[in-house]
């Protein structure tokens, strides 16, 4: 959707340096924001990305080139708005839909009232509507505009400007304005960059699922971070770049910015059925990540918990935990999710064998390969929040790989597909995605969306999920990964969505 609006208000733009007010009026009410600025040679480039037509949907797309029609490409309305940055905010509107708001800036020397005149001279109805105005481009499509001294905001519903227009003087989100314009320097030679505020996505992801985000997606509440990226020009795929800061240190994503990341290998395991993961390296489990791990359990009040779990285990089963997973733990950790919606996790081993032996007088066996833990919350105490949902799980050991699933048929149908030799990394999909990308990294977040057609109808409201089962839209995505490297404190970021090389290169 952002790609789209830029290519149609590319045109708008000719300025470099933020206005504070189309700053404030974008970071409002959304907290995710996409820059353009103009540069005919940007423009000529962006003509050939197709892409962004299937993220943003037929509708959306007509209404943005209506827009082109009607006014980007009317040099009387250009000239009143030629120097002015453009901001594209994103925002949950109504009936279950994402809106946009467009902000820009009047030239200094030009008035409001020149603006509506051009608007009318270029044959579009202007209506006031109160405070805003209603702009008709044709019978059936129209926007609300909104001006206020120099800015200036277009929207297709009334709501996301006035909500803007309330919060912006309260500029609640001065952090996010600030960051933003840290970020300055980043997006000079870019074509165009998305900025994110990860705090205001829940309410965001409101219009697209119902309820508040749980399981793979609950990592988004209360997180408070913040992204810049620079989109990088690709016809057979979407790719942004940048960083990430993680600002409350309590934050279990914050462990990783100061780690270093790794060779990805614990994907060896994962079947081809996988609908999206999360994986994270810990290259120095004793020495980094268990004090940093400890400390936030501490200050989340949790440390006694803890404490409790592993002196319950020592009571019992006369068994020290502290010579079993910190000894052989490796350097990964996963958590992943089937097609048909079984969760479960994952941790390598340095030695597989001796990690069996040590967990038998805490297992009770299942069948004769499958055991089940006695003690409960073993592996959150560990390994944190990853782990949570495995309380007393059900485990496996392959290739020093430890699984574990709260089902033991999930497990079964792990093992059968392990053997088998039926694995994401052997899907021409999973390959294609890393001949783009390096397999080095500190966290990666995964989705195929072939693989996640079924979860999406549990999950989505019906139009997101129409939307996802169409060729014309979210299917035309083999592969989503986004990666978080860390990097002194902050996350050397990239993000990717990639399509079938078929696609591009029929047969």
């Amino acid at each position: 959707m952002f790609g789209m609006a830029y290519f149609y208000f590319s045109k708008l733009n000719t300025g470099s340096d933020y206005q504070e007010n189309s700053l404030f009026a974008a970071t409002a009410n959304s907290g995710l924001v996409f820059s353009v600025y103009n540069d005919q040679r940007i423009f000529d480039i962006l003509k050939g990305q197709d892409l962004f037509l299937q993220l943003l949907g037929k509708e959306k797309s007509e209404q943005l080139l209506l827009l082109k029609d009607k006014i980007a490409d009317q040099p009387a309305i250009n000239s009143l708005l030629a120097n002015s940055d453009i901001l594209i905010s994103f925002v949950p509107g109504p009936g279950k839909k994402i809106s946009y708001m467009i902000s820009t800036q009047l030239q200094q020397d030009a008035q409001k009232q020149q603006l509506l005149e051009a608007l009318k001279k270029g044959g579009i109805k202007v209506r006031q509507e109160k405070e805003l105005y209603h702009i008709n481009l044709t019978d059936s499509i129209s926007f609300y505009l909104g001006i206020d001294k120099s800015l200036i905001l277009i929207s297709e519903a009334r709501e996301p400007i006035e909500k803007s227009l309330e919060l912006m003087p309260l500029k609640k989100s001065q952090a996010f304005v600030n960051y933003i314009r840290s970020a300055g320097k980043l997006r000079q030679n870019s074509l165009g960059n998305l900025y994110v505020d990860f705090s205001k996505i829940p309410e965001l992801l409101s219009a697209v699922l119902p309820g508040k985000l749980s399981g793979n997606l609950a990592i988004l509440n209360q997180l408070e971070s913040f992204a810049t990226l620079n989109y990088n020009f690709s016809k057979e795929r979407i790719f942004l770049n940048g960083s990430t800061k993680v600002s409350e240190q309590d934050q279990y994503l914050h462990i990783f910015s100061e780690m270093q990341p790794a060779r990805i290998t614990i994907d060896q395991i994962l079947p081809d059925n996988t609908s999206n993961y999360r994986l994270y390296s810990i290259p120095d489990y004793q020495s980094k990540f268990k004090p940093a791990l400890d400390r936030i359990f501490s200050s989340q009040k949790k440390d006694q918990q803890i404490s409790r779990i592993l002196n319950e285990i020592k009571q019992t089963y006369r068994l020290d935990p502290n010579k079993i997973f910190p000894v052989y733990f490796k350097d990964q950790l996963i958590t992943f999710q089937l097609k048909t919606g079984e969760n479960l996790g994952a941790i390598n081993l340095s030695n597989g064998d001796m990690v069996g032996q040590l967990l038998l007088d805490i297992s009770v066996p299942y069948d004769n390969e499958i055991q089940q833990l006695k003690s409960p919350g073993l592996l959150f105490a560990y390994f944190g929040d990853p782990m949570r949902p495995f309380d007393t799980p059900y485990y496996t050991i392959i290739d020093n790989n430890l699984i574990v699933a709260n089902q033991p048929s999930t497990l079964q149908d792990i093992l059968r597909k392990y053997k088998s030799d039926n694995l994401l990394i052997n899907t021409k999909e999973y390959t294609a995605l890393y001949n783009q990308l390096s397999k080095t990294a500190g966290i990666s977040f995964y989705l195929n969306p072939e693989n996640s057609t079924e979860l999406a109808r549990k999950t989505l409201f019906t139009p997101f999920y129409k939307h996802f089962l169409s060729q014309q839209g979210f299917r035309a995505f083999s592969s989503i990964l986004l990666q978080l490297n860390g990097d002194k404190g902050r996350f050397q970021t990239n993000f990717m969505i990639n399509t079938p090389e078929q696609l591009f290169n029929p047969k």
